[in-house]
């Protein structure tokens, strides 16, 4: 249920977002919003409190790798 809460927060910025704005401050938001949303979903499956399987520790890292990458292109210069 924790999941499905992160996944509806990234879903709901993003549809605020692109109704309102479509300029460069509402990527960042846009950006924002994933980076929290894919670290909170990497590592809420990372503390499941059961044995981890290999499938859960892919899905984490997949998970924890888009907010690295979000977090890098938050903090690039755009061109």
């Amino acid at each position: 249920m924790r999941m499905i809460g992160i996944t509806l927060f990234a879903l709901a910025g993003n549809m605020w977002q692109n109704s309102k704005l479509n300029n460069q401050a509402g990527l960042k938001f846009v950006g924002r919003v994933m980076f929290v949303s894919a670290a909170a979903l990497g590592l809420l499956t990372i503390f499941i409190p059961t044995t981890l399987s290999p499938f859960a520790i892919g899905y984490a890292l997949i998970g924890l790798a888009f907010a690295i990458s979000y977090l890098v292109n938050l903090f690039r210069r755009s061109k």
